[in-house]
């Protein structure tokens, strides 16, 4: 019969590195699933399996190979793996069992006895600071409702600042108390509405101030609230400030063109700024001709019918028509002209502002024939430019 060396293929000096070597690549060779159906290899694999675990293990090597040949004399370090696992055995065999007497029972009660003490005394200590702590959360409620009740008395006696400012030092000092935003959004919200009030009536003054002082406190501000800021200062005859709130809102909403109207109109009437009002109404061109070639495409002047678009095309026509007038362009405002009058051809003020332009460049073809039709349309001032240019 063969030996474990003889079936793994190796000799007795093989060490664990060879004995591994073998056991692996006859064990891929014989293994059952790369040998379906075959008792052979089956047993071969068996017998593979017992020679590595037996040859694997030092003691049992030492053993075996003791049976094998009488005459093997077993090395000092196969030796020191003998007398380690019989000291394993051994102090496993040493290991005391616990025993279940009255010593303890003793111990166990001493225990628990010991954890009830510890466990209460913590009990004691977290109810004593829990206490403590609702006695703080209790007073520091109290303090913010006796500021909160300084706040509405400073609001409603119209210190509104002085109020807000109460608000937000105390919103800094607790963050999570919900009543301090609840109040401030209060009195935001009771702002707006006085605001309203005094904007309705046209007290424009009072209502200026309230709109100012609800800017500084409104998170964010709102668009309505800068809106209704620019029409009281434009009431007021405060036109620079008119204009700057204009401009905020234009900086929210800059493809507006109605914003872009009122600011170039203010710059052009109320503060004889042509250079500037010249700007934004370009702009209010420069948007007109994007607009409508998203929806009718590059050569929307031909598709589209003018009464479909919205009469502030027009407005920014005849406004960039007359600022290019005071600044001399006048080739720029016959342009403007002929926009405006392709948009509203029943509008006499673009004829007669083409009349002149055409003048002034020196072409008079059709002069005569745009101040007739600017005073059927009603334009002002065209008897006289008949009598000069149409004799």
């Amino acid at each position: 019969m063969s030996n474990y060396y003889e079936i793994l293929g190796i000799d007795q000096t093989a060490d664990s590195t060879q004995i591994k070597a073998a056991y692996k690549r006859l064990a891929k060779e014989y293994h059952p699933d790369r040998n379906p159906g075959s008792k052979e290899a089956e047993e071969v694999f068996k017998m593979v399996n017992e020679a590595y675990h037996t040859l694997s293990d030092p003691l049992k090597k030492t053993r075996y190979d003791g049976r094998l040949n009488p005459e093997y004399t077993i090395t000092p370090e196969e030796w020191r793996e003998i007398n380690k696992r019989k000291y394993y055995r051994w102090q496993q065999a040493q290991q005391k069992h616990y025993v279940i007497d009255k010593e303890y029972f003793r111990i166990q009660g001493l225990a628990l006895l010991v954890f009830i003490v510890i466990a209460g005394f913590c009990f004691a200590i977290l109810h004593t600071t829990q206490y403590f702590v609702e006695q703080q959360r209790l007073a520091q409620y109290q303090a913010n409702s006796k500021v909160l009740k300084q706040a509405g008395s400073l609001f409603t006696s119209g210190r509104f600042d002085d109020a807000f400012g109460m608000i937000h030092t105390l919103g800094e000092k607790n963050a999570l108390e919900y009543r301090i935003n609840f109040t401030r959004d209060s009195l935001v919200r009771e702002l707006r509405h006085m605001a309203e009030a005094k904007f309705d009536s046209e007290d424009f003054s009072s209502a200026a101030g309230l709109y100012l002082i609800l800017k500084k406190h409104e998170q964010p501000v709102s668009f309505e609230t800068i809106r209704k800021i620019s029409i009281c200062q434009y009431y007021l005859g405060n036109y620079k400030e008119s204009l700057q709130a204009m401009k905020q809102l234009h900086n929210q909403q800059p493809n507006s063109l109605e914003l872009i109207y009122s600011i170039g109109m203010i710059n052009l009437e109320k503060l004889e700024n042509p250079e500037e009002a010249l700007h934004y109404f370009t702009l209010g061109k420069k948007l007109f001709k994007e607009n409508l070639s998203k929806i009718y495409g590059a050569a929307f002047e031909i598709i589209m019918d003018p009464a479909d678009a919205p009469d502030i095309y027009f407005d920014i026509f005849h406004a960039r028509a007359q600022t290019n007038m005071i600044m001399n362009n006048f080739e720029e405002a016959v342009t403007d002209c002929n926009w405006a009058i392709y948009l509203r051809p029943n509008q006499g003020e673009p004829y007669k502002l083409r009349a002149i332009a055409n003048t002034r460049i020196k072409k008079f073809d059709s002069v005569c024939r745009d101040i007739g039709y600017a005073k059927r349309l009603g334009a002002t001032e065209t008897e006289m430019l008949e009598r000069k240019y149409c004799r």
